[in-house]
């Protein structure tokens, strides 16, 4: 077969024969033509959901010709328009996908010119009402993965595409609908669109969304009043009273449950902005994580728009840490045991989850329309982390633990409570409360020493929990460690090995199990930082005006110095923690070195933990309670295991032996 032959073979595979689509073609012609004379117009939609549903049959260019033809019958035909214009989006949203590349500009695309034609056109002369109920039906149900492409964000760009077309059909819709009650057609508009985001949560951007979701809301305007009513003019002004509060609520609504439902797996980056703002005005002008700064043009737009409706973002997030502290305090300070009031804490911010978080726009007794929390949470905590104006609110360390736990340790509990957005929220107020407390004098240790346990390990618990959840993002996983690592150098001794050693020996997740050996080590071999006790006490002496008169020009009193004391550690390496330590290795190791079917083999899963364990000893080797015949017994299991594995592969290619070669390299390292 020639290469030609191939191709036209290829092509009748995916398309019709070129006689075939003349005769679809035809066909759509001749019903048109009987529609127009007979006006039998629902006998033309019948034929064109039979010939033209399914547009992958047809090649661009023949996708081209049937939008054309379906244009000019419309076009030509304002009656025909009229009558089934509304059973039309449905059955045309599905040309816009092709194989388009997006190399070139859109209205290059295959089809969506053509469309966007059509929609006008129903826009103009269709049944309004009709159209928006099929319009904000079909944009309810439209998915990312109805797009034949296998390439994601190609299938992404159409799915935008789509949303486009039906935003404007709907707010064209909207303009022609005569009504008294706009509320609730904007109601179903602002659902579709919600719906739309739910289950279109996997995607590469949102950026598209996040426009039309301003320029909707920015530009809405009442739909018009009947031409004429029965209606009182007193009882017409109340209605239209009523209506305007109603739409206003709607679009805050609106505006903070989108912006919520967005960052369910997107974080905006207030955590790494505000983590690289404080490694930037570090005097030891320390290397920053990376060159990421908070930048998005379109949040500085919503937070306008959300003042501009009068939304008090600020009381709002008040209320909100005022209510995280008498829910969390409402537990801390029972005579419960550790484990009952840990177990009450999750059943408390779970349910107060439930109801403050996952409640709809529109409650269940249609009696009420609430904003979205975690909408509002995250414009009010842009307007800080964007501005770096830190002196808006005073938030306490205490404070920013009953917050991050309340958003949260319910996504331990389910996996739908998981907002990445929302713990990005609770990661940026924690370093904002470490700062602040620093900068006004505070001393951070007091005041997470104050914290009672249950609360503390909790939070813990939720810091742990988040550097898993959002494992891909690995600036924010670090910047969420390293969060964790400065409680535990603030928490005592106790309270942060207890930890330590607790995920080490219970964590189900191995990723971040060397992490936290990481974190034991910092934490087991730098010494304390402690604030200097003279220049503690004279931080806090008053210089009245009084004095500055008699004594002239004053020295001004000394900052607080922080010094490393020699010897002091965060955790000191006591004969039981050791003993702790050195079992904990020795399970990692039956966990790292397993007998299988053909003999024994390296789980390369655990092997960045048992390297993280080795590389540990080798820094601590010479504390008292370490050196000598233990950690020489460690050394040896270690080796013997190795040889083990490679007697076992022999001349055989092991999976696991690339991860031997490594260990052996780390072994060398502790004998020498």
């Amino acid at each position: 077969m020639s290469l030609t032959d191939e191709n036209e073979q290829n092509t009748s595979d995916s398309t019709l024969e070129a006689g075939e689509f003349e005769k679809v073609l035809s066909t759509l012609e001749l019903a048109a033509a009987d529609a127009r004379e007979s006006g039998d117009y629902l006998s033309y939609s019948t034929v064109l959901d039979i010939c033209a549903s399914d547009p992958t049959g047809f090649s661009n260019a023949e996708k081209e010709q049937i939008l054309s033809h379906i244009l000019g019958a419309l076009t030509t035909d304002k009656e025909m328009t009229a009558e089934i214009g509304w059973d039309l989006p449905a059955l045309l949203i599905s040309y816009i996908d092709s194989d388009y590349d997006f190399v070139g500009p859109v209205r290059k695309a295959p089809g969506v010119y053509k469309v966007l034609k059509i929609f006008e056109v129903l826009a103009i002369e269709g049944n309004s009402k009709e159209l928006f109920l099929k319009s904000t039906e079909l944009l309810s149900t439209i998915k990312i993965t109805d797009s034949p492409t296998e390439n994601q964000e190609n299938a992404e760009k159409f799915y935008d595409l789509k949303v486009y077309c039906l935003f404007e059909l709907i707010n064209s819709c909207l303009r022609r609908i005569h009504t008294l009650y706009p509320s609730k057609f904007l109601a179903m508009t602002m659902t579709s669109f919600i719906n739309s985001i739910y289950i279109n949560k996997v995607r590469y951007s949102n950026d598209f969304l996040w426009k039309r979701l301003y320029t909707f809301a920015r530009n809405y305007t009442r739909p018009p009043l009947p031409d004429s009513t029965d209606l009182p003019a007193e009882e017409l002004a109340k209605i239209n009273e009523d209506e305007d509060y109603l739409q206003r609520k709607l679009l805050t609504a609106f505006l903070t449950e989108a912006i919520n439902r967005f960052l369910v797996l997107e974080t905006v980056g207030f955590a790494v902005d505000f983590f690289n703002y404080l490694q930037r005005m570090s005097p030891a002008n320390a290397k920053y994580t990376n060159n990421f700064q908070l930048d998005m043009p379109v949040f500085d737009r919503l937070y306008e728009l959300a003042l501009s409706f009068d939304l008090d973002l600020t009381s709002s997030f008040r209320d909100f840490m005022k209510s995280s502290s008498e829910l969390i305090d409402s537990i801390a300070y029972t005579q419960d045991s550790e484990d009952d009031a840990t177990a009450k804490l999750v059943e408390f911010v779970v349910t107060d989850y439930q109801n403050n978080f996952c409640s709809s726009l529109i409650s269940s007794e249609a009696t009420a329309i609430t904003d979205s929390l975690g909408g509002t949470l995250n414009l009010f905590t842009y307007s800080i982390a964007h501005s770096k104006v830190f002196d808006k609110v005073d938030v306490s360390i205490k404070s920013a633990v009953d917050m991050a736990i309340r958003l949260i340790v319910p996504g331990i509990v389910h996996s739908n409570f998981i907002y990445r957005g929302q713990h990005d929220v609770a990661i940026f107020w924690c370093w904002y409360a470490v700062h602040m407390s620093s900068k006004n004098g505070r001393d951070p240790t007091s005041e997470v020493g104050a914290i009672p346990k249950v609360v503390l390990m909790s939070f813990f618990q939720a810091l742990l929990f988040a550097t898993v959840s959002c494992s891909s993002n690995s600036y924010f996983r670090y910047v969420t460690l390293t969060l964790l690592t400065r409680f535990l150098s603030l928490a005592s001794e106790d309270v942060s090995f207890n930890f330590i050693v607790n995920t080490l020996r219970e964590c189900p997740y191995q990723n971040v199990k060397a992490a936290i050996v990481g974190v034991l080590k910092e934490l087991s071999i730098k010494d304390k930082v402690i604030m200097d006790d003279l220049a503690e006490s004279m931080s806090h002496a008053k210089i009245s005006k009084e004095d500055s008169k008699n004594k002239g020009d004053s020295i001004p009193p000394p900052l607080p110095s922080r010094q490393n004391k020699a010897g002091v550690k965060y955790i000191n390496l006591t004969e039981q923690r050791v003993n702790d330590v050195f079992a904990l290795i020795d399970m990692c190791m039956s966990e790292a070195f397993t007998d299988g079917e053909t003999g024994p083999y390296l789980n390369g899963q655990i092997l960045p933990t048992l390297q993280a364990y080795l590389n540990f000893l080798f820094l601590v080797r010479n504390e008292k309670f370490i050196k000598g015949q233990r950690y020489q017994d460690v050394v040896d299991k270690v080796q013997k295991h190795i040889k083990g594995v490679e007697e076992n592969a022999g001349d055989e290619t092991s999976s696991s032996l690339g991860g031997i070669g490594i260990l052996k390299v780390t072994v060398e390292r502790l004998t020498l």
